[in-house]
């Protein structure tokens, strides 16, 4: 369904994530102008990321770094600037034309005011919010539940854009915590995106007594990045965590390993499945999105799978459309299936067009 609008209107015309797990690419027009919120590349390796721009827009503005919010950004013309903050900008080096966004504040881009803040997924992940009409609020990827990274409180939009890659998912951290405990009982290999959950696990696992582990190089750098961010930039006290953490020096003998790449293709978390999974030395628990390749190792039983939050559960999604006031809600990034749920807790503030008139 399309929400019909004037061309001179400003409007929300989103790409792609909508009503799917897919990358996030959204165009902004407003003001004589036309912002592109993410570039995100396909999940799958080698894939299409599924969208192409219908007109080159005059900015891009990167939530964060994650491959489904940034890794199609091939796809727009070089020349067109490319906003994002300094710990993404960090890792977009063959891009020549990068501007930097602020974590915390407001920046006018293509004559409109955009405020940033803190989205609590990611280091130097942002929310956007757009002072078009009675405020446009898009949250990338967001989580209220971090214990590592924080969450800004944003102002009010009448139009959000959310996050809902869990769908009706709404069980709390905690429990997922303790359903992990018993895998620490065994040599384990976790592996994870260095610059999302990665960090937050290790401090879970140093707040453990007896439990050895260790971080691989990427995510170690990851430790190094963060350990040098003002602490006000981080959630409460973590600042002096991070100063704490003690991995082991990295070793195929230590019992638990953090390690990057969460398809498990590729660098140390790679390598270690491919020379100590298959002897059943370690077991390798995925706690995120997996790719076909990942997937295809928990159906046949080389991998296990459980859920460490990252994304929003429904009542955080609910949370947030509550704080921004927000009248209209679309969620993002997920199947909104069995529709009847999403319109009973969303009520008439769900929009599900790919077309909107702010």
């Amino acid at each position: 369904m399309t929400v019909l609008a004037d061309s001179t209107a400003c409007r929300v015309e989103i790409l792609s994530g909508l009503n799917a797990k897919a990358p996030a690419a959204i165009l902004i027009h407003g003001h004589d102008s036309c912002l592109l919120l993410d570039a995100g590349g396909a999940l799958e390796a080698g894939a299409d990321s599924g969208w192409v721009l219908p007109q080159i827009p005059d900015a891009v503005l990167l939530s964060h770094d994650h491959v489904d919010h940034c890794a199609a950004l091939h796809q727009v013309p070089e020349g067109v600037p490319v906003y994002a903050t300094a710990p993404v900008a960090a890792g977009l080096q063959d891009r020549p034309d990068i501007r930097l966004l602020p974590l915390q504040g407001s920046i006018e881009i293509a004559g409109i005011t955009v405020t940033t803040g803190q989205a609590g997924h990611s280091l130097g992940g942002v929310w956007l919010h757009l002072a078009l009409g009675d405020g446009v609020f898009y949250s990338g990827d967001f989580s209220l539940e971090s214990t590592l990274f924080a969450l800004d409180t944003p102002p009010p939009a009448a139009l959000a854009l959310l996050d809902a890659s869990y769908g009706l998912y709404d069980r709390a951290q905690q429990a997922c915590r303790a359903e992990l405990e018993p895998w620490l009982e065994r040599p384990l290999l976790l592996p994870v995106p260095p610059s999302g959950r990665a960090l937050e696990m290790a401090l879970w696992l140093n707040d453990r007594p007896d439990c050895d582990w260790t971080l691989d190089d990427p995510c170690r750098r990851q430790l190094d990045l963060l350990q040098s961010l003002p602490p006000g930039l981080l959630q409460p006290g973590v600042a002096e965590r991070l100063a704490r953490l003690k991995p082991q020096p990295f070793g195929d003998d230590v019992p638990i390993i953090l390690a990057a790449n969460p398809d498990g293709v590729g660098g140390e978390a790679g390598r270690i499945i491919a020379q100590q999974a298959q002897q059943a030395q370690r077991a390798v628990l995925y706690t995120g999105y997996m790719p076909s390749v990942a997937q295809a190792q928990v159906d046949s039983g080389r991998a296990h799978w459980l859920r460490w939050n990252v994304h929003p559960r429904l009542s955080d999604v609910l949370q947030l459309a509550e704080v921004l006031d927000a009248r209209r809600v679309v969620p993002l990034f997920s199947r909104l299936d069995p529709l009847e749920a999403w319109q009973q807790a969303l009520g008439s503030r769900l929009l599900m067009q790919n077309l909107i008139e702010i």
